[in-house]
Order: structure tokens, then C-alpha cells, then sequence
């Protein structure tokens, strides 16, 4: 074999080093046998010299480093400014790569060597040959050509390794020919030869037309020599007729479902007696249609014969729900979770009782649920990577609801089969303008407010005119949620939707350029009642005041009243509080400097209606609150 070696030379590490009175820069590194180039101030005259003949040579006058062997050298510029110095470090470059074969052929392995040792192999092609990084094994994967290099460092060696092509994929043709007739075998490789395991059953010419002899089987082998000699077999049944063997696989499949038949002979043709209960594919898929059995039949024609076996298939109903969710907007590329809610009519509360998840890629998706008891269910699906605060797919119910509360509802009878339960997926439309609306959820019992958040809420909002849904989002850990980009100029409502729970939206938000925005939309989730409804909010403004609010809620108050201001000039506000003659039963001071919200404590005051005066910079702002 003939060994093609390529050395090559790889020098790295751009470094400066300065003298006395100037710089000598460029490559301060090179391999034994490799070069560099060093310049110097370009005003001074003078000459180049090597410390260290033995590692490092220079040009006196081109500044071209010469590596001779490993170490360091001072090189030095002899300048009329001075003198310059600098420390080249000289690599030893590997030794020629030997040992080993080429060409190798695919999957075969040959073993390259060099020093010094502890250095490391690389391929320039892994696709056509792979080479371990330490031991230097080669192996062959596909045909064509690649460079292993050994790199000790910044040095290298490196060789080329031919890898020659198997040249025989397979042998293709029939699997069996009649006693007396031919059958002519064929592969993508010529100049190869052909053979018979057994002549006395066939034989096989050339060009590989087989020849039945007598009954049995035969192997025809065709042989491709070469560097990389390979082969490829197939066997042929010689027949009088071929006779199939039994059907195998499971003879039960529901309706919808599938169940896949084979038989040992190939070649045959599968066909179904009531294609009404079942269909068969020419592979031998069998798809149930109706309840009910159907006859599979397996014929095979040979030697000019037809022979047959059979199996009935029996069709089941499923004890299922299953539907498509449908993308119709826009395609959807990736995973859905879809959700069955049952409802307990003991406790008249819906609640999840199974969920798995189907990836869509594209328009739609099949989803389905079995086993089931006879109750009434809801589904529901949800993309996992839902478009939040503009547009997007929604969570939704069958059939397109968005609210649990106008969901379908489907009444399963068990060992039914509920098909076309589709979801067709909500999709918000997005918004774009300055407006911005925002609130928080907190939850309670019966009357007044908690401290407690409601955490991960889905908040929708909607526009009040169509009822369509133009963004989505959740709240956060401290129940806050906002949207933005908003239109102004038209009623926005605000609905919180949470299973079970009966949402009383915050209806007629409209923002207006002069005021953008609208910071109060808060909500109490009541979890005695199952509600969740506004929180009164009472605004007071002073003529005059243009755009800055004072926003004080719950009211009615129960335990604490909270003071919100969307202006940052107001300075360190009084509020003081009046009962219905006129006694101040309360007294704070309030740091308004900065937009933000604070809260009095309210808990001591006996019921009643009381009057709130917040006395700022720009004016006292008066409401009417009530404490329950």
C-alpha cells in the first residue's frame, strides 16, 4: 500500500514584548522547523540577533524567526533608540506520523503513531473517518478521503487516509420462483459474481436470472472482490405454489383504532370481507370502522396457483372520549396539554381528572381519553407556550369556549364511544396603543379583604363590544396583573377565570389619551361564595387636577383601606378621616413623593360611612368611605 504524508506547521499566540524604549511585536511563538516574523520602531536602524542559535535564528535585517529546535531564545533588535528584547518559545514539532494502512475500508481500523507522546489526533472529516484523540485509531466510515492530524501544542503533523466504499448494498428481486420458471435478481454494482448454495434446487447465470430446479430453498449470494471484498445474500423458495402461513397479530381492535396483521409468506394481497366494519391496507393494517367482525383474507398467487388464509377481526366499541383540537388561525407547532374535567354531582364542583399531552405541528391535533365511567365531562386544551399580553391561542374548551362556565358539556355513557368532541382553539387578538391597565386579586370569605394574593390567575381582557378576548395573562406572586399596549377611546372589560369560581367582570374601562391609564382594577376571589367580583374603588379628584388620582379601595373596608396616587409631586400628604358628625377619628401622614400605594388601618372603627380627606401639594382630594 502507498502511505500519502502531509507535514504541516500551525504557529498561534499573537504576543507583545517591549524593550527599554519601544515594543517588538508579532508571533512570539513557532514550531522546530516553522518561522515567525517580528518588526520593531520603525525609526530606529540597527540588526537583529538570537541568544540561542541552538533553538531560534533570525534575519539581521528581515526580522524572520527561524525555529531549530525546542526552548527559548532572547531575540534582540540592535537599535540607534536603544535596545529591544523579546523571548520566542520554540515547540518541538511531532515527528512524521507512521505506522498504519491506506486505504482502509468502512468500518475497518488502522493505527497511526508519532512523539513526542501526549500530544493529540484529530480528523479533518469525521464523517469519512473518525480517530480516537489519544490512541490514534482510525476507523473508517464512509468513502473518500481525510486528514488525521497529530497536534503536540501549537504543532502539528499530519497524513491523509483513503477510505474505499463497500461497493454491494443489497440483492433485490422476487422471494421465490416456480420449479421450471426464472426470476431475475439485480443489485447496483456490477462486475461482481453470482452464486447458488444449491444448485440442486437453483441455479442462477451471470446476470443473476434464477432458475427453479426442484422444491426447497436456495441462497444467491453475489460476491464483489477487491480491497474491500464484501457480498450480499438472498433466498429464494423454489415452489410448486406457494402455500402462506397462518395470520398473526391481534385480531380485536376498536373502532378508530388499529391493529396490523403479517404473515410469514410475502408477496400476498390482503382484502376484508366487510370493508362497512373493517379495512385492510396492502401491508395488513386493519382499521376498525363500525362495531361488528370482518373476515381478513391473505392470498398468494404463485406458479398459477392462488392460495388463502383467513382470520375474523372483531371491532369493538372504545369506552372513549376523542376529538381534534383545530388551530384555525394560525398553525401551532408544539406541545398541547389537554385536560378532562369531570363533574361531581355530590359536590356540583368540577375538577380535573386526567390530562396528557399531544404535540401539534401544524393546524390540528387528535387527542383522546378512556376507560371512563358514564359522568359529564368537559375538555379543555392549552398551548404551552401561549402568547401573554398580546396575540395568541388561549386556553379553551370544547367547543371554542374560553369560559368554563359556557364550556360543552359531554355526557359519557360508559362503553360509549364520544368521537368529535373537537376543541377549535380561541385565539386573542392582540392590541396595540398607549394604553395600560392593571389590579390585583386577593382572596377572602364573605365581606371585606385579605391579605392573602391569588397566585397564577388567568386574567383575561376583553373588548367590551364584541366580547372578544384581546389579551391574556396571569398574576403574579403578589396577585398583581397588568396589560399594556392597549387602545384607548373604547370600553375594555377586565374577567379573571378560574374554574368553579362565577366571575363578576370590572366592566367600563375606557382610556382616554389624557388618561392612559388605569391602575385599580382590582378583584376579590371569595372563597366561601365561589365568586369573584370588583372591589369598589372610590376616585377622588379635585377640579382642576387634569389627570392625577387618589384611588382608595375596598369600599367597603373591612380591615384596611388602601390609598393609591398616580402622581409623583404630592408631596407628604395628611389624611385624616371624619365620622357622620364630623369627629376625626383618624389621623396619618402618607409619603407622596413618589407614585405609589400605602393603607390605613381600619380595623378599630365602628361600621359606618365616614369621610376620607387627603390633603397633598396639589390639592385635597374627599371621598366617602364605608366601614363594615
Amino acid at each position: 500500500m502507498r502511505k500519502i504524508l502531509t507535514l504541516a506547521v500551525i504557529c498561534t499566540s499573537l504576543l507583545f514584548a517591549k524593550g527599554a524604549n519601544a515594543a517588538i511585536t508579532g508571533v512570539l511563538t513557532t514550531c522546530s522547523g516553522g518561522t515567525t516574523y517580528l518588526s520593531h520602531d520603525s525609526t530606529s536602524t540597527g540588526y537583529w540577533s538570537s541568544s540561542n542559535l541552538a533553538v531560534a535564528t533570525i534575519g539581521s535585517a528581515s526580522g524572520i524567526v527561524s525555529g531549530v529546535s525546542a526552548g527559548t531564545a532572547m531575540i534582540s533588535w540592535n537599535g540607534s533608540l536603544g535596545l529591544e528584547t523579546a523571548i520566542v518559545t520554540v515547540t518541538a514539532t511531532p515527528v512524521s506520523i507512521s505506522g498504519g494502512t491506506s486505504p482502509i475500508c468502512i468500518s475497518s481500523t488502522t493505527t497511526l503513531s508519532s512523539s513526542p507522546a501526549g500530544g493529540t489526533w484529530s480528523s479533518s472529516s469525521p464523517y469519512v473517518a473518525t480517530v480516537g484523540s489519544s490512541s490514534g485509531i482510525v476507523t473508517g466510515s464512509h468513502a473518500g478521503t481525510a486528514s488525521i492530524a497529530y497536534h503536540v501544542g501549537s504543532c502539528m503533523v499530519s497524513t491523509i487516509v483513503t477510505v474505499l466504499a463497500t461497493p454491494i448494498d443489497s440483492v433485490t428481486g422476487p422471494y421465490s420462483v416456480c420449479v421450471g420458471s426464472t426470476a431475475t435478481l439485480s443489485t447496483t454494482t456490477s462486475g461482481g459474481t453470482w452464486t447458488s448454495s444449491s444448485t440442486l434446487i437453483a441455479t442462477v447465470s451471470s446476470t443473476g436470472v434464477v432458475t427453479g430446479v426442484s422444491s426447497g430453498t436456495a441462497w444467491i449470494t453475489y460476491w464483489m472482490s477487491g480491497p474491500c471484498p464484501s457480498y450480499a445474500v438472498k433466498s429464494i423458495v423454489v415452489t410448486t405454489g406457494l402455500t402462506p402461513g397462518a395470520i398473526t397479530g391481534s385480531t380485536s381492535v376498536a373502532i378508530g383504532s388499529t391493529t396490523t396483521l403479517s404473515n410469514s409468506v410475502p408477496g400476498g394481497t390482503w382484502s376484508s370481507s366487510t370493508p362497512s366494519v373493517a379495512t385492510v391496507s396492502g401491508s395488513g393494517v386493519v382499521s376498525g370502522v363500525s362495531a361488528g367482525t370482518a373476515t381478513i383474507t391473505y392470498s398468494v398467487t404463485s406458479c398459477s396457483t392462488t392460495s388463502y388464509v383467513t382470520a375474523v377481526v372483531t371491532v369493538t366499541t372504545p369506552n372513549c372520549i376523542a376529538g381534534t383540537v383545530r388551530f384555525t388561525t394560525v398553525p401551532y407547532y408544539g406541545p398541547v396539554k389537554v385536560w378532562l374535567i369531570k363533574y361531581d354531582p355530590a359536590t356540583h364542583m368540577l375538577s380535573a381528572a386526567d390530562s396528557n399531552y399531544v404535540y401539534c405541528s401544524g393546524d390540528s391535533v387528535q387527542y383522546s381519553f378512556c376507560g371512563l365511567s358514564t359522568d359529564s365531562f368537559r375538555v379543555k386544551a392549552h398551548c404551552d407556550s401561549p402568547a401573554i399580553g398580546g396575540a395568541g391561542y388561549l386556553p379553551t374548551y370544547h367547543t371554542s369556549s374560553a369560559y368554563w362556565s359556557s364550556a360543552s358539556v359531554i355526557y359519557h355513557v360508559s362503553g360509549t364511544y364520544d368521537s368529535h368532541k373537537d376543541i377549535i382553539m380561541g385565539y386573542g387578538t392582540g392590541t396595540s396603543g398607549p394604553g395600560f391597565v392593571a389590579g390585583d386579586v386577593t382572596t377572602g370569605a364573605n365581606k371585606g379583604t385579605s391579605s392573602a394574593p391569588a397566585v397564577n390567575l388567568l386574567v383575561y381582557c376583553v373588548q367590551a363590544a364584541t366580547g372578544n378576548i384581546l389579551q391574556q395573562t396571569y398574576t403574579d406572586a403578589a396577585g398583581h396583573y397588568s396589560f399594556s399596549n392597549l387602545p384607548v377611546g373604547e370600553p375594555l372589560n377586565v374577567y379573571p377565570e378560574l374554574i368553579n369560581y362565577a366571575t363578576v367582570p370590572y366592566t367600563s374601562i375606557t382610556l382616554t389619551s389624557g388618561t392612559p391609564s388605569m391602575t385599580v382594577a382590582n378583584f376579590i376571589q371569595r372563597t366561601v361564595s365561589m365568586k369573584i367580583e370588583p372591589i369598589a374603588t372610590s376616585v377622588i379628584d379635585n377640579t382642576g387636577m387634569g389627570a392625577v388620582r387618589v384611588d382608595l379601595y375596598p369600599n367597603p373596608a373591612n380591615d384596611k383601606l388602601n390609598i393609591k396616587w398616580n402622581a409623583g409631586n404630592l408631596g407628604v400628604a395628611k389624611v385624616k378621616m371624619y365620622d357622620a358628625i364630623g369627629r376625626e377619628v383618624l389621623s396619618s401622614s402618607v409619603d407622596m413623593t413618589s407614585i405609589g400605594q400605602s393603607s390605613l388601618n381600619v380595623s378599630a372603627l365602628a361600621p359606618g360611612i365616614y369621610l376620607v380627606k387627603v390633603n397633598t401639594n396639589n390639592g385635597t382630594f374627599d371621598a366617602k368611605v364605608t366601614v363594615e
